[in-house]
Formats: C-alpha cells, structure tokens, sequence
C-alpha cells in the first residue's frame, strides 16, 4: 500500500487499472454509505454478490459503517489526525495548521449519485 495509491483509491477508483472490480465495488460501497446511503438497494447488494459472499458483505459493511461512526464522533471532538503528510507525529495545534479548519476527513462529503 502506497500514499499513491490511496490517493487514487479516494480520487479515481472508479477509472483506475489499478483496483480490481472486487475493489472497486468495496470502494463504491464505502463512498456510498458516507454520501448517499439510500442507493445501497438489492440492486447493488446483487452487484456486491458477484464478487463477496452475504458474509463478507455484512462484514464489509460492518467496517464500513464503524469507520463512518468514527469519523463522525472525531468530527464532533474537532479531532484532528496524529501525523502529518510527511508520517511525523505532530499535536493536535500542529495538525490544525496543517489541514485547515477541518482536515479532509471532517469535511462533509458531497453527495455522490
């Protein structure tokens, strides 16, 4: 796993080669329970099953929606992240100038389609 990576799995999954189309339906169903959770139908539950069991999906899902939890929780503390773009370790005051008045990861999502 590469910082390039990630950045591409959070900017262009959906047009990557680099993902497979497992990943990238994981991908689309984690960007869809944080901005638009009302489209995860049986429809796309249906395309979920081409590639994971009703076991994985619940599990994927479960990891999902605990993260999404976090993140909230962190939003409503103002908790910025421990490290810096370059892997230091910096405080929170630190971290406040270096991502801004919310860091990414705060900021609401637009909604996806």
């Amino acid at each position: 796993m590469s910082e390039a990576l990630l950045d591409e799995g959070i900017d262009n999954y959906a047009a990557s080669e680099r993902f497979t189309a497992a990943e990238k339906v994981a991908l689309r169903y984690s960007e869809l329970m944080s901005v638009n959770p009302d489209v995860v139908d049986a429809a796309f539950f249906d395309e979920l099953r081409k590639h994971y069991s009703d076991n994985e999906i619940v599990e994927l899902g479960a990891f999902i929606g605990f993260n999404l939890g976090y993140h909230t929780f962190f939003g409503t503390l103002k908790f910025y992240p421990l490290f810096s773009p370059d892997g230091r370790l910096v405080s929170q005051a630190e971290s406040e100038k270096l991502y801004g008045t919310a860091p990414a990861s705060l900021k609401k999502p637009e909604a996806a389609e």
